[in-house]
């Protein structure tokens, strides 16, 4: 309750002075409902409702928040700007009555205060981290560790986005909620990136970061490099070897130096030179060496002659911090083995040559103090780089006088250059001699074989006779293996021969299709250890197999259009083998014989099945066919075929399966002789018999049909009561009147779907039934 103490003086009528009073006024309730209704970062809206009870009349409104005062006219709501974002304020709510006295005397009376409330504003968007720095003392080749100051406005600031790149379009981001510093990890060694940082406020669904902090750029320590690539060996001799490699595809830092490693290979362990299995390699190294960062060959010297040897290499970096060689993993071991001379190379190199093929020999080495067991034959194009033109072929020391080569698809009139060395046991090679040779101009073939000559055929393979002489002009032994290349196909088909190889000359193509035209050519193949020469093909040879009989008629089906008629239809023969000339049905009724022996069955006549001919479309309508009728049919193709000598030959193929099907149903004939069993009549029932119709034609059911007094013109539609029956007959009526004249009639009935089929009505009984 407020009030406001009035003093009044009163005074006589002398006017005097007189006594004085105390008044106490009230001035009203609070206000009501007081809520904030809008909230944003800066700016928020408080809404009340009016006192409960005012004493006069509410001039204003005064809002007291924080450290602040706002006064309103007389509206319920009022709009509090320029807050601090993310901050609690503390308010209540007062009018401002006026209050008129009796005399006139106008009071300004402030009403009770609200209970005391509170709100926060929204986040806003921070200002940007301040003092973005690297701690150098926790930089590593793989993670730095970053630091900031909090942004001077952190509006709510709640987490902080830290993103980091190495180069333009790879920027990653991490996610810290935790105060600064921070460590980022999985860098990569030796390289350079820029960091940034911003302030993220997270409120409800919105998310709101501050631009970004001034930009640091540092660059990870250097680690182990990756092993170096590719190395491989050339230019092999007795003493020395070339080594080439490629530099590490991942360098995590600047390579100091590479360290180059040979150690002897155990060969009683590993069973030869050429395993190439790192195991095996002494752990004594043989030959040490250093080579700058810059250079990616050397070449090895003082090394054994015939002697195995391991290779690899290291690639090394150096740590800034502290000056330690970071070493890589070893390369891919190689193994070679250095020859037994500059004297020990194959000899006598010779040649025969086509267009896209040649054939080298030569003799073996002389004076080796170890055996050939196998030989490696490099060649190249001349004019184009040898380094990547490079071909190797392997080839099996073998007991002819000479030893032989074959290359195969090669350039027409173009120089090749050739380098053979010998393998003499354990993976160590002999030297190496250099051969040259220019193949001949396209077009240019080595002889053609015979045509083959056909000895026997049938219908589905066919025997040959080979024949194909090399003709060649070369010390070549006729040790070396020879075969025949037989290459077949359909005539005129254009489709890809199918090859066939063989040592003999009798040949024998089996799985043929009956009756088809191929067309044949043969080769002659030379082999060495991995690769063949083929001569000039011969003439094509063209022949026809023998005819067989087609296969039976596929996918048989029946319509049946009506009780009489039907409609069968089937695909050709998988294998028609010819030109089909016409089809024969051959179809029998099984109602009548519902037995066929089989050994008659396949064969179609007369007497055991009759058959139409018809031309060789694949569909036929069989008429006047039996009723309600269970009918087997088989088809069968006839194929035409012209022989070689121009006579014809006619070819009926096999049955199809047999197809059975049943005739549809047709309206019955009338039942016969209906009569009345006197024995059984009584007062109530009567017991009737007819005999079935002359032709059924379906499964009959019955309709007995009944009416009370004699037969009339009408007796077919008027007050006529029916029962169905699908029993044996005789069929007993009851539920009938005593002493009362009765007319009896039957149909027969055949139902086919949906459709009734009714038959005429028997011949009518008249009979009375016996009294009560």
């Amino acid at each position: 309750w407020l009030c406001c103490l009035i003093y009044l003086y009163l005074c006589g009528e002398n006017g005097t002075d007189g006594r004085t009073e105390t008044i106490h006024v009230y001035a009203g309730t609070a206000p009501q409902s007081v809520s904030v209704a809008t909230t944003t970062a800066t700016v928020v809206v408080i809404e009340w409702a009016k006192p409960k009870y005012v004493n006069g009349i509410v001039g204003s409104y005064r809002v007291d928040y924080g450290n602040r005062r706002y006064i309103s006219s007389s509206t319920t709501s009022v709009r509090l700007t320029d807050l601090k974002a993310h901050t609690s304020y503390t308010y209540t709510v007062r009018a401002l009555v006026r209050h008129r006295l009796q005399n006139g005397t106008l009071l300004l009376l402030w009403g009770k205060t609200s209970p005391r409330k509170s709100f926060t504003t929204r986040q806003a968007k921070p200002s940007h981290p301040r003092s973005l720095s690297v701690i150098k003392r926790n930089l590593t080749s793989t993670s730095v560790t970053v630091d900031w100051r909090a942004p001077s406005l952190p509006n709510g600031c709640n987490s902080y986005v830290i993103y980091y790149c190495n180069k333009v379009g790879d920027i990653r981001r991490k996610e810290a909620s935790a105060a600064p510093p921070y460590t980022l990890s999985n860098l990569k060694p030796f390289t350079i990136y820029t960091v940034w940082v911003q302030a993220v406020n997270e409120e409800d669904s919105s998310r709101l970061e501050s631009k970004p902090s001034k930009l640091k750029t540092f660059r990870t320590l250097s680690d182990k490099p990756h092993q170096p690539r590719q190395l491989r060996y050339g230019n092999v001799q007795s003493t020395s070897v070339l080594l080439r490699w490629r530099p590490p595809l991942h360098r995590n830092g600047a390579i100091a130096k590479y360290n180059i490693t040979l150690a002897e290979y155990n060969l009683t362990l590993a069973g030869g030179c050429f395993f190439n299995q790192s195991t095996r390699c002494s752990k004594s190294p043989a030959v040490q060496m250093t080579v700058d960062s810059k250079i990616t060959n050397a070449t090895v010297t003082n090394l054994t002659r015939l002697t195995c040897y391991c290779a690899w290499i290291v690639a090394i970096n150096v740590r800034e911090t502290d000056g330690k060689e970071l070493v890589s993993f070893p390369s891919k071991t190689k193994v070679f083995g250095t020859p037994d001379g500059p004297n020990s190379a194959p000899q006598d190199v010779g040649s025969f040559l086509s267009d896209v093929s040649a054939l080298i020999w030569w003799n073996s080495p002389l004076n080796l103090s170890r055996p050939v067991s196998w030989y490696r034959v490099s060649y190249y194009n001349v004019s184009s780089n040898p380094s990547k033109q490079i071909h190797y072929e392997y080839i099996s020391h073998s007991d002819c006088e000479d030893q032989l080569v074959i290359f195969q698809y090669l350039r027409p009139s173009t120089a090749y250059r050739i380098e053979i060395k010998a393998e003499v046991g354990d993976g160590l090679f002999t030297s190496s001699v250099s051969y040259n040779f220019t193949t001949k101009p396209r077009g240019a073939k080595s002889r053609s074989c015979k045509t083959p000559s056909v000895t026997e055929k049938s219908s589905s393979s066919v025997s040959l006779l080979l024949e194909c002489p090399f003709g060649r002009q070369s010390p070549v032994h006729d040790c070396h293996i020879k075969k025949y290349s037989v290459k077949y196909r359909r005539h005129n088909t254009g489709n890809r021969f199918t090859e066939r190889k063989t040592r003999l000359t009798s040949f024998q193509l089996k799985h043929l299709f009956p009756f088809t035209s191929y067309e044949i050519l043969l080769t002659a193949v030379y082999s060495d250890s991995f690769c063949s020469l083929v001569l000039n093909p011969s003439s094509l040879l063209i022949f026809k197999t023998d005819p067989v009989a087609p296969t039976a008629p596929r996918n048989v089906r029946v319509t049946t259009r009506n009780s009489e008629d039907v409609e069968i239809k089937w695909d050709v023969p998988e294998y028609v083998n010819g030109t089909v000339s016409e089809y024969r049905v051959g179809y029998i009724n099984e109602t009548y014989m519902p037995y066929i022996n089989e050994t008659y069955m396949p064969y179609i006549n007369e007497t055991y099945m009759p058959y139409i001919n018809m031309s060789s479309s694949t569909s036929i309508q069989i008429f006047s066919l039996e009723p309600f009728m269970h009918y087997t049919f088989i088809v069968q193709a006839l194929v035409k075929h012209t022989l070689e000598n121009g006579d014809e030959q006619d070819l009926w193929g096999n049955p199809s399966i047999e197809k059975s099907f049943v005739t549809r149903q047709s309206e019955p004939s009338r039942p016969r002789h209906l009569s009345v069993i006197q024995k059984y009549l009584t007062s109530v029932s009567v017991t009737v018999d007819w005999h079935a119709p002359v032709s059924p034609n379906g499964r009959n059911i019955y309709v007995i049909s009944y009416r009370v007094g004699s037969y009339t013109a009408a007796i077919f539609t008027a007050d006529t009561r029916r029962q169905k029956t699908s029993v044996a007959i005789p069929y007993t009526l009851s539920g009938l009147q005593p002493s009362t004249y009765y007319t009896i009639w039957v149909h027969a009935v055949n139902k086919e779907e949906s459709i009734t089929l009714k038959s005429k009505p028997s011949n009518l009984q008249r009979f009375r039934t016996l009294a009560g």
